[in-house]
């Protein structure tokens, strides 16, 4: 009996659906923080993930010659950054050190100092 009654004022205090606008008052403490989140996640850019290190080295013509030798060989995107006094030419961009370590196994038997390296990613790299 007593379910039967609740049932019933259940369905009394339903309200009743009718067509209409509907507006939706946002909490400003919410709007900041939702705010926030999307800043935050916008400002995000690079994540962090694997390259191969070809070469390394204080001589930029080996570089150059290095990586004009790789992209012969391997269809994969080199860059080169120096920090005084080394030329680090790098290839490829992998999210998982298992991808990364794949493909290391390949370019090692042509060039045999090459080794994994962390670096920061861009999402339009991957």
């Amino acid at each position: 009996m007593k379910i039967v009654v609740i049932i019933f004022l259940l369905i009394l205090n339903m309200p009743v659906f009718s067509q209409g606008n509907v507006s939706i008052h946002e909490d400003a403490k919410v709007t900041r923080i939702m705010d926030l989140y999307l800043r935050i996640n916008k400002s995000i850019t690079h994540v962090s993930g694997w390259r191969i290190t070809v070469i390394t080295t204080t001589d930029r013509r080996l570089m150059e010659q290095t990586r004009n030798s790789f992209q012969q060989q391997f269809n994969l995107k080199t860059k080169w950054e120096y920090n005084e006094p080394y030329y680090y030419l790098k290839a490829g961009a992998f999210a998982s050190r298992a991808d990364a370590a794949s493909t290391l196994e390949m370019i090692k038997k042509k060039f045999s100092s090459a080794f994994l390296s962390s670096d920061k990613i861009s999402y339009d790299e991957l």
